[in-house]
C-alpha cells in the first residue's frame, strides 16, 4: 500500500504501517511548532530529521503544517517559509533554491479521486 503513495495510484491512508509511520513524521512536526522562538538549533535539527532533505539556510516560520511533515520533502538552500506553509506532502514535493513562500502558501501534490 506504501509504495502507491507515490504512483499516483489509489491507496488506503488508513493502512496501519502508513498511519503508524505518518504519525512519527507528525510527533517531530508537533515538536518543531511548539519550539521557542530563541530555538534556532533545536528547530534546524528537527528540519533535518523531518524534511527528506533540507538545504542550508532554510528558516520555516511555525506553524508548518505538513501530512507527512516534511518527510517527503526537497528543499534547497536559503529557502523561506512564511507563516502557515501548508506541504501536502502525500508524495514528493521538490522546491529549488533561494525561495520565498508569503503566509498561508499550500503545496499539494495529492488529490482525492473524482470519478466515482
Amino acid at each position: 500500500m506504501k509504495n502507491k503513495l507515490h504512483t499516483g495510484e489509489l491507496y488506503l491512508p488508513n493502512d496501519p504501517d502508513i498511519m503508524r509511520e505518518q504519525e512519527n513524521c507528525l510527533e517531530l512536526q508537533y515538536d518543531y511548532n511548539n519550539t521557542r522562538p530563541s530555538k534556532s538549533a533545536k528547530r534546524t535539527e528537527l528540519m533535518s530529521r523531518m524534511f527528506a532533505e533540507i538545504g542550508e539556510g532554510c528558516y520555516i516560520e511555525p506553524p508548518l503544517h505538513a501530512n507527512w511533515g516534511g518527510h517527503h520533502v526537497h528543499f534547497g538552500k536559503n529557502i523561506y517559509a512564511n507563516f502557515n506553509l501548508t506541504l501536502v506532502d502525500d508524495t514528493h514535493i521538490y522546491v529549488g533554491d533561494n525561495t520565498l513562500f508569503g503566509p498561508n502558501v499550500v503545496l499539494a501534490t495529492a488529490g482525492h479521486p473524482l470519478m466515482p
